[in-house]
C-alpha cells in the first residue's frame, strides 16, 4: 500500500509541475544538444513512450517508427510555427495513452495517422527551439529511443494494461493546464 501511495504522489507532483512540460532555452545547434532536448520535457517523454506502447500492442513497430521519424522531421523543418502548440502537445499525450488502451480495437492505419499528426506537432515544437539539421537529427534519435523503451516495456502484460492509462491521465492533466 505504501508503494502505491508513493507512485500516486509522484504522478500528482508530475502533473502539477507545469514547467517540466515546457523546455525553452535549449537553442544549441549541435547533435548532443538535439539528443538531450527531448529528454527535458515530460510531454515528449510520455508521448513517445505512449506511441511505443501502442505500436507494440498493435504489432506495427516498424511502421510506427518510420511514420514518427519522418513526421518529426517534417514538423521540425516546417517553415511556420503551428498555432496552439502547447494544447496540441498535451492532447498528443492524452491520445497516445488512449491509443495504447484501445490498441486491439484501433485500426492500425488510423493509429499511424494519429502518430504522424502528433509527431509533426512535436517536431514543430522542437524545431522552433533548436537550430539546424544536426540538432534535429539528435532529437529524432532520442525520440526513437523513447519509443523503443515503450516497446520494451510493453513486453510486460502489467505494463501494457497500466502504463497507457497513466499516460492518458497525465495527458488529461496537462491538457487542463495548457
Amino acid at each position: 500500500m505504501k508503494q502505491r501511495t508513493q507512485y500516486a504522489s509522484t504522478l500528482i507532483l508530475l502533473l502539477c509541475a507545469g514547467s517540466a512540460w515546457a523546455h525553452p532555452g535549449h537553442a544549441g545547434g549541435g547533435f548532443a544538444s538535439g539528443l538531450v532536448h527531448p529528454l527535458l520535457g515530460l510531454d515528449h517523454w510520455l508521448a513517445m513512450l505512449g506511441l511505443g506502447l501502442w505500436s507494440a500492442a498493435a504489432r506495427v513497430p516498424r511502421a510506427a517508427l518510420a511514420t514518427v521519424c519522418i513526421s518529426l522531421a517534417v514538423g521540425a523543418f516546417a517553415p511556420l510555427a503551428l498555432p496552439a502548440v502547447e494544447p496540441l502537445l498535451a492532447a498528443s499525450v492524452l491520445v497516445a495513452g488512449l491509443m495504447g488502451l484501445g490498441a486491439k480495437r484501433l485500426p492500425a492505419v488510423l493509429g499511424l495517422v494519429l502518430a504522424g499528426a502528433f509527431s509533426i506537432v512535436h517536431g514543430n515544437a522542437h524545431g522552433r527551439e533548436m537550430a539546424g539539421f544536426v540538432a534535429a537529427a539528435g532529437a529524432i534519435a532520442t525520440s526513437m529511443a523513447l519509443m523503443a523503451l515503450g516497446w520494451i516495456a510493453a513486453r510486460s502484460v502489467r505494463v501494457q494494461k497500466l502504463a497507457p492509462a497513466l499516460v492518458a491521465l497525465a495527458g488529461a492533466g496537462m491538457l487542463g493546464f495548457a
